[in-house]
């Protein structure tokens, strides 16, 4: 009787199991395809614009960085409390954090770390377009690059190196130790922009002002040796590969994660993923880039102000042919009115009297 019992038991877990299962997957699938959208050329070209001109260190970095936004704002509030962590402080307290080895490279450069974390919707999508849109992440990054060389805005000076092969821009840093990161206008220094329905993200490295299509770089960030160098981009192939893992030792215990895959195309993390997925709802929407408004130049001492010009400066005017006429032709002009002289002055009860009193004593 008890095995009896024990087995519908059992049958009804198990057909509970069966009916359930088909739900739960729908609802899995359902979850991803928050993220899992794709972005069409127009929106692509839009969220690139602020960083395709960086160099390719540093933008594979932001890239993968930007797969997990929530591990980008934990570590940007992480160094806003300990801002004088730096140098082997600075590498001890990343190797007790448990963030993607692109998160813990990109807290060597803070400014960084703000400027994704104040765009948090940009870098979320940032990110899950690089997921699920690698090849295409890469052929607009080097669409972008090639309207802003067209333009003479990137060439090889102190602080970068712009290399040209055939159809494919690289641009590398002047020295293993140190970079300086690129500030510009995205919506100038491309040239006129082509998608007028999908202006760039106005998102500037914090600290640096740049006006007119030209790059200001930023003061020179040390880093040090193992920051960077360890992700390149193969762009023949688009798609991004990890190399020599080792190099991140000094700040990053989970070496390990990566060994076995290097040389190989880059791939997210699932756990990680997932906690996006999550919390999704609490990524602010998205907002529609708005045109940006011409700078007015500032007047200058002494300047005079030009008066606006006419309609049609070289007409002559001419006087009208016809009688102006009243705009009610019922009713006549009327004539001017006649100013009647004014009244002598009647004198006033005092004077009349004292002039009644004279009177009488004079009888």
């Amino acid at each position: 009787m008890d095995d009896k019992y024990i087995n519908r038991i059992i049958a009804l877990v198990v057909m509970v199991i069966v009916i359930l299962a088909p739900v739960w997957a729908q609802s899995q699938d359902n979850s991803e395809s928050s993220s899992a959208q794709n972005f069409n050329k127009e929106e692509l070209a839009q969220m690139l614009a602020p960083i395709a001109l960086y160099p390719d260190a540093l933008l594979s970095q932001v890239l993968m960085a930007a797969s997990y936004p929530f591990e980008v704002v934990e570590s940007d509030r992480w160094l806003a409390k300990n801002p004088g962590l730096n140098g082997d402080a600075l590498d001890n307290a990343l190797k007790e954090k448990d963030w993607d080895v692109s998160v813990l490279s990109l807290c060597y450069y803070p400014k960084v770390l703000s400027m994704m974390t104040e765009n948090l919707n940009w870098t979320a999508r940032l990110g899950d377009a690089f997921v699920n849109q690698q090849q295409e992440v890469m052929d607009t990054v080097q669409e972008l690059r090639a309207k802003a060389y067209a333009q003479g805005n990137i060439t090889s000076t102190q602080e970068q190196k712009v290399i040209v092969e055939e159809r494919i821009i690289r641009i590398e840093t002047a020295s293993p130790d140190y970079l300086y990161v690129p500030v510009y206008d995205p919506y100038v220094i491309y040239g006129p922009w082509w998608y007028p329905a999908y202006l760039p993200f106005p998102i500037f490295y914090p600290g640096v002002a740049v006006i007119g299509p030209r790059i200001v770089f930023s003061p020179r960030v040390y880093v040090g040796f193992g920051v960077f160098g360890w992700s390149v981009f193969n762009w023949r192939a688009r798609n991004m590969v990890i190399v020599n893992i080792d190099r991140t030792k000094r700040f990053n215990r989970n070496v390990n994660v990566y060994r076995g895959v290097e040389h190989s195309p880059w791939r997210p993390d699932r756990e990680r993923r997932f906690v996006r997925e999550q919390r999704a709802k609490e990524i602010p929407r998205y907002r529609p880039v708005v045109r940006p408004l011409a700078p007015i130049p500032a007047r200058r001492p002494g300047d005079k102000i030009a008066a606006p010009p006419k309609s049609d400066p070289g007409r002559e005017r001419k006087p009208l042919d016809r009688k102006v006429e009243p705009r009610d032709r019922n009713v006549g002009v009327q004539p001017p009115v006649q100013i009647q002289p004014r009244p002598e002055r009647k004198p006033l009860l005092k004077e009349a009297k004292s002039k009644s009193r004279n009177n009488r004593i004079d009888r």
